[in-house]
């Protein structure tokens, strides 16, 4: 191959290369399966049996103020563990400082921990509020759910 033609087979590979890594960047960053999917998650069930499992009007509220109440938290926790995974991915592919990497690691871990914590204090609040009945009802159900 000659000279010329070597050069702008390199000029082309460039540009492609620029392009796919352009492309990636933009859709590398936030993925929303980043979310990771949580350890439990009882609340959508009893919305959704709340008839199945018999729940009176105090349960119903409770779970209601329960949930306006801990969501904004769930919902930022998640949002926090989307970005930073994003900004991990990004920092692993830019070859950045391992320090930088390990600290983003770090701050996804206490990030899913926290989401632990939070779906934790759900299930009990949940188990306080539903009588041992409902509650190995809703179990069965949500076991019964997973893939």
């Amino acid at each position: 191959m000659s000279p010329i033609k070597s050069l702008h087979a390199l000029r082309r590979a460039t540009v492609v290369l620029a392009m796919v890594a352009a492309s990636g960047l933009a859709t590398a960053k936030a993925v929303p399966g980043d979310g990771a999917l949580p350890v439990v998650e009882l609340m959508p069930l009893t919305m959704k049996h709340e008839a199945d499992l018999k729940l009176n009007a105090e349960q119903i509220k409770s779970l209601d103020d329960y949930r306006k109440q801990a969501a904004p938290g769930r919902i930022a926790v998640q949002k926090k563990i989307i970005d930073l995974r994003g900004q991990l991915r990004m920092a692993i592919l830019d070859n950045r400082p391992a320090g930088d990497r390990e600290a983003l690691m770090k701050q996804i871990a206490d990030a899913e921990v926290e989401h632990f914590k939070g779906r934790d204090r759900c299930v009990e609040h949940v188990r306080k509020t539903l009588d041992a009945a409902q509650y190995q009802q809703l179990v069965a159900l949500y076991l019964g759910g997973l893939r």
